[in-house]
């Protein structure tokens, strides 16, 4: 089973993000489109859960949560942080902007509909903080490596990885659309290639995570802003479409 789990946990993130999104709409009586307002409400938990999870696995394989990330305290290089954070912000704009406008046109606001301001001010710290220890620490702490050691494939180890990660993205939030599928897939791939090969290549976790952050307290903020100000998203939301 330790074998394959590498394999499956990846593909277990878009599956769970699917899951929660259909048993949120159900629940609350809402369709798809109406509960992707609570995407990153929906996505912390399912940050929380994926945590729980890594947590088990690495408890099972006798090793901390620690050692999966590979934290090492003063080990991590300033000037090498502020190159990724800014190379993360560039790429994940970029590539949101990019192919907003090769697919729709325009850059759709779906990511930041307003919602009560005290879970949005709560989700701008629970959000960022959720994310860095879920993603990064599944797709390149644990599968890229276990991966490059069941199989010796550097190729394999990086691509397998790199793909569900950009995949989980087309379903955050869940609208079984084609198009917004593909946009956020695409608009993801660029950034986690870049990242993919970057981790590779230094084996370091802590500025990849650090980058994330800024990404993630970034839209946290937004949601923020437009949940204390709606007007804000409908000026955003007129000018997109």
């Amino acid at each position: 089973m330790k074998k394959t789990w590498p394999f499956i946990i990846p593909l277990f993130r878009s599956v769970l993000f699917i899951m929660i999104g259909v048993l949120f709409a159900g629940l609350t009586g809402q369709t798809l489109e109406q509960s992707s307002r609570w995407w990153s409400i929906i996505c912390t938990v399912c940050n929380i859960i994926t945590i729980a999870l890594l947590m088990i696995i690495c408890k099972n394989e006798g090793i901390t949560y620690r050692e999966l990330i590979d934290y090492e305290k003063g080990k991590n290089q300033l000037k090498h942080t502020f190159l990724i954070v800014f190379l993360m912000l560039l790429l994940g704009i970029g590539g949101m902007y990019g192919f907003g406008f090769i697919l729709y046109g325009y850059v759709p606001a779906t990511m930041v509909q307003p919602i009560p301001v005290w879970l949005a001010a709560a989700n701008a710290i629970l959000l960022p903080f959720t994310i860095v220890f879920a993603e990064l620490p599944l797709y390149f702490g644990y599968s890229l490596n276990r991966i490059e050691k069941t199989t010796g494939n550097k190729t394999l180890s990086i691509l397998y990885p790199m793909f569900f990660y950009a995949l989980q993205h087309s379903f955050i939030p869940l609208l079984f659309d084609w198009k917004h599928i593909l946009f956020r897939f695409m608009s993801f791939l660029p950034l986690m290639c870049v990242l993919g090969f970057i981790y590779y290549r230094k084996k370091k976790l802590q500025p990849l995570m650090i980058g994330h952050a800024f990404l993630d307290i970034a839209t946290g903020t937004q949601i923020l802003m437009t949940s204390i100000n709606p007007a804000i998203f409908e000026l955003m939301n007129n000018y997109s479409s």
